[in-house]
């Protein structure tokens, strides 16, 4: 074999090399440009919600949507999505009316958490103001509730778990449980507690409450301002004690945020949130 010819065969496998080469980036770029971007940020309390099974579902639905979620506060969401940060916000609360020209919200989901007591407590209902001034140590006694003259004993779940973030976001105000409660690591364990404890006082989510919901388990619900924790009174917005969670986009949203937004108010999509612990809208 002469020069001529080597050089020749290996102008061949270089040039197919090369052309191996170009089609393979040719089809990156298509895969890059099937790619769609959705980017989901603000209230973590929603984030809980949405992750693991609700996006991984979501995803194999729609696997060409290059999907980011990064928890935070409802009004930090709410900022970037103004800025085009993100392509849609998370928010445990409404708009404000101003905001409501700009963005379009969708609720999703409803978190309800119950104060629970044992079962043969005589205490059945207890009023707004006393159940802040229980969780903030104010009151220390159950007689001071019409009980036992005996202390009370507080039950609480980490900083991190959303039930607290309820119970302080809303029956606090924006306070904190006091430090003396105990804190229970899950559902299953503030239910087991309050139920070998005549003298408990906790919290649980209303999923969490059915979930736990045995003849073995002495729990009870107190009703809040003379209102049960029922599926009537928080349809009806009666009772006090929960959260509304909404996701919210702007008017010029991509056409993949749409989609997410349709898959999370499908039957499927609500179906999934209810097993994360949020009640249904839909």
């Amino acid at each position: 074999m002469n020069r001529r010819t080597v050089l020749k065969g290996v102008g061949v496998g270089i040039g197919a090399i090369c052309a191996v080469g170009a089609a393979n980036f040719y089809y990156a770029l298509l895969e890059f440009r099937r790619r769609k971007p959705l980017i989901i940020g603000g209230a973590t309390v929603v984030k809980r919600l949405l992750d693991t099974r609700l996006i991984e579902t979501f995803l194999k639905y729609y696997p060409e949507a290059d999907l980011l979620i990064e928890g935070g506060y409802s009004h930090g969401g709410l900022m970037a999505l103004e800025r085009g940060s993100i392509d849609l916000a998370m928010m445990s609360n409404h708009l404000a009316p101003a905001d409501k020209l700009n963005f379009l919200e969708y609720l999703i989901g409803i978190e309800t958490v119950g104060i629970i007591v044992n079962d043969n407590s005589v205490v059945k209902n207890i009023s707004t103001i006393d159940a802040r001034r229980v969780f903030q140590r104010e009151i220390t006694n159950w007689k001071e509730l019409g009980g036992p003259d005996a202390p009370i004993q507080l039950y609480s779940r980490p900083d991190d778990e959303t039930a607290k973030k309820s119970v302080e976001q809303v029956l606090l105000e924006g306070g904190v449980v006091h430090e003396q409660a105990t804190v229970l690591p899950s559902n299953r364990a503030m239910a087991e507690q309050v139920s070998s404890d005549p003298l408990a006082i906790g919290f649980i989510s209303q999923q969490g409450y059915l979930n736990t919901k045995e003849p073995t388990l002495k729990i009870r619900p107190l009703s809040i301002d003379g209102v049960e924790m029922d599926q009537r009174s928080i349809g009806l917005g009666l009772y006090p004690l929960v959260r509304q969670l909404f996701l919210v986009l702007r008017d010029d949203a991509s056409d993949i945020s749409k989609k997410f937004i349709a898959f999370v108010l499908s039957d499927e999509g609500q179906t999934l949130l209810a097993d994360s612990g949020a009640l249904r809208v839909r």
